[in-house]
C-alpha cells in the first residue's frame, strides 16, 4: 500500500484524540504505530512519517534561530503532531511560545510555553530548555499578578487624593474663571507634549528594530559569499549586502533581491540556508508593518494637536 497524504492526515487525527480525550492515559509510541498499523499504514509508511517529523522539528529550529517564531510554532506543532514524543518538540514549542510571548507582551502565550514546557518535561524531567522557560514564564506570571495588585493599590490611592483635592478645590477656590482656563489649557497642552514624546520614542524603537532586522537578514547572506564561484555574481552579491542604503531601502532591497537571484542560478542554496533566509524576510516584513504603523499613529497625532511646535512631521524610510 503506498504511503498518502489521506492516511497521513488520518493518522495525526488518531493521534490527536488519543492525546486529547484521555489525558492520564496518553499511548506510547509503540501503541500509537500499533494503532496506525490497524488503519493499514505499512512498516515503510510509518518509517516515512517518523522522517518527516524530525525533518519538520529541524525546520522548526531553523525558524527559531532566526527569530522566526510563528513559524517556528507551525512546523513545531506538525512534527509533535505526527510524533507526541519527538525529543525537544514541545521543548522547541515551549521556547517559541515564549520568545513570541515577549515579543507581543501576550500572556496567553506566556500560558502556551508553560504548557509545552510542562510537557517535554514528563518525556524528560531533566530538559534544560524546558526548566529554563517553565523558570522564565513562572517568574513573569508572578511579577504581572504582582504588578496588577500594585497598579491597582495605586490607582486607589491616587483617585482618593484626586477626590480630596477637587473637594478642597470647591470649597477653598478663589482663582479667577480665567485663570483657571488658562491652567486647564496649559495642562492640556503638557499632556499633548507627553503623547507626541511617547509615539515619537516608540516610532524611534521601531525603526531601530526594523533596520536591525534587515542587517540580520544580511548577515545570514554574507554566508553564502564564499561559497559564489562565479567572480562577478559574487561581487554583485557582496556590494549589494556591503553598500546597503538604509535610507533608500526600497531600491537596496531590489539590488540586494536581482543580485541574489543571481546567486541562486550560480549554486544551489540548502535548505537550512533557505529557511534561514526566509525567516529573515519575514521578520523584516513584520518589523516593517510594526514601524510604518507607528510612524503613520505619530503624524496622525501630530495632525490633531495643537501644542506641536517642537514636533515635525516624519516621513517614514523607504
Amino acid at each position: 500500500m503506498s504511503f498518502s497524504e489521506d492516511k497521513f492526515r488520518d493518522h495525526i487525527k488518531e493521534i490527536v484524540k488519543s492525546t486529547t480525550y484521555d489525558v492520564d492515559r496518553a499511548l506510547t509510541l509503540s501503541e500509537l504505530k500499533e494503532l496506525a498499523e490497524s488503519m493499514g499504514v505499512s512498516e515503510r509508511e510509518w518509517n516515512e512519517l517518523m522522517i518527516k517529523a524530525e525533518q519538520s522539528l529541524n525546520l522548526a529550529l531553523g525558524h527559531l534561530r532566526v527569530e522566526n517564531y510563528t513559524d517556528a510554532i507551525a512546523m513545531a506543532q506538525e512534527a509533535t503532531s505526527i510524533n507526541p514524543y519527538i525529543k525537544d518538540g514541545n521543548a522547541i514549542l515551549a521556547q517559541s511560545y515564549y520568545k513570541l510571548a515577549l515579543v507581543d507582551n501576550n500572556d496567553g502565550l506566556f500560558e502556551k510555553a508553560g504548557q509545552h514546557a510542562r510537557i517535554e518535561l514528563k518525556n524528560d524531567p531533566l530538559d534544560s530548555v524546558a526548566l529554563n522557560v517553565l523558570s522564565a514564564v513562572e517568574a513573569v506570571q508572578k511579577e504581572s499578578k504582582y504588578s496588577g495588585k500594585l497598579i491597582r493599590t495605586v490607582a486607589y490611592v491616587v483617585g482618593a487624593l484626586v477626590l480630596v483635592f477637587v473637594l478642597l478645590y470647591m470649597c477653598t477656590s478663589t482663582l479667577d474663571k480665567n485663570d483657571t482656563i488658562t491652567t486647564l489649557q496649559t495642562k492640556q497642552n503638557l499632556n499633548d507634549q507627553d503623547v507626541l514624546t511617547s509615539l515619537s520614542a516608540s516610532m524611534k524603537s521601531t525603526e531601530a528594530t526594523y533596520i536591525s532586522a534587515i542587517e540580520r537578514r544580511n548577515d545570514i547572506a554574507l554566508e553564502l559569499v564564499a561559497k559564489i564561484e562565479d567572480r562577478s555574481v559574487r561581487n554583485a552579491f557582496k556590494e549589494s549586502i556591503t553598500e546597503y542604503n538604509y535610507d533608500e531601502i526600497t531600491k537596496s532591497e531590489q539590488n540586494f533581491r536581482l543580485a541574489l537571484s543571481e546567486v541562486t542560478q550560480d549554486i544551489k542554496v540548502s535548505q537550512e540556508m533557505s529557511v534561514r533566509l526566509q525567516g529573515g524576510e519575514n521578520r523584516i516584513n513584520s518589523e516593517k508593518r510594526r514601524y510604518l504603523s507607528a510612524v503613520a499613529n505619530y503624524n496622525s497625532s501630530l495632525e490633531t494637536t495643537k501644542s506641536n511646535r517642537n514636533f515635525k512631521p516624519i516621513e517614514a524610510r523607504h
